[in-house]
Order: structure tokens, then C-alpha cells, then sequence
């Protein structure tokens, strides 16, 4: 069959529009994973902070009427003090509800979790998600415990 001569530039459009709609679709996934990216960053930056904050809170009264046991955190206040970090950097307004801190000895742990809104993603998800979990845990120890004065 030949091709008429006015029939000859037809495919190149087509082409080229294929091409585009591939690379919008490569773009929106991309940004979705960023935004993620920069989420989860943010939100580990968050809970370090936080455990470090909570790991200042030690027991003083067993650290200066027992200097013969270890020092530990005093809990409730180590609570206090993770919790008063994520409040003032804008993480939750309930905590330690939505916000797990768990105070062990000298050691302290925070547990975040944030839910990413996605765009295209969300249209491609089989599950029919639209957005994506981040879990965070950070952990810090009392300075004391690692022989800092």
C-alpha cells in the first residue's frame, strides 16, 4: 500500500504527543516521591529533636541523693519536654497522643508517623490510597550515661 504524499507527516505529531503525555505522567510521579522525600526528612529531623530534648529531662533527685546507682531520665518530665518540642515546631497539637514517647531507664524514644497527601500516585495506587504513610523513631540517651559532665 503506498502512503499518500499528504499522509506522510501524520505520525510525527502522534509521536510527539505520546512522548509528552509520558514524560507529564514520569514528572508527576516524581514530584510525588519527592514530596515524600522531603517529608520523611523532615519529620526524622522533628523526632531527633525531640528525643534529644527529652534526654535533658534526668532525674535529679536520684542523681544527687544516690550517686552510687546510674542516672535515669525522670519520665514524666522527659514526656514533657519531647512533647512541648514537637507542640512549638508545629508536629501535633495532642501529645503524647498522636505522638508515642516511651522513657526506659536513661534512654528515651520518639515514634512519629505522618500521612504525605499524593496526586498522581494516588490516581495510580491499586489500593485507592491517597496518601503515604512516614514512620519515624529516633532515640536518645541521657548524657550522663556516656561519661559527658
Amino acid at each position: 500500500m503506498r502512503i499518500a504524499r499528504d499522509e506522510r507527516g501524520f505520525s510525527a505529531p502522534v509521536f510527539i504527543v505520546m512522548i509528552a503525555v509520558m514524560v507529564m505522567f514520569l514528572g508527576g510521579i516524581s514530584v510525588d516521591l519527592w514530596r515524600v522525600l522531603a517529608e520523611h526528612r523532615k519529620v526524622t529531623n522533628l523526632a531527633d529533636g525531640a528525643s534529644i530534648a527529652a534526654a535533658t529531662a534526668v532525674d535529679l533527685d536520684r542523681l544527687y541523693n544516690q550517686p552510687n546507682r546510674p542516672a535515669v531520665l525522670d519520665e514524666p518530665e522527659a514526656i514533657a519536654r519531647a512533647c512541648d518540642y514537637l507542640v512549638r515546631n508545629g508536629v501535633t497539637a495532642s501529645c503524647p497522643g498522636e505522638v508515642v514517647v516511651t522513657v526506659a531507664g536513661d534512654e528515651v524514644t520518639i515514634e512519629l508517623r505522618r500521612e504525605v497527601p499524593l496526586t498522581l500516585l494516588a490516581v495510580l495506587s491499586v489500593a485507592g490510597g491517597n496518601s503515604d504513610p512516614i514512620e519515624v523513631a529516633a532515640v536518645s540517651t541521657s548524657a550522663l550515661q556516656r561519661g559527658v559532665p
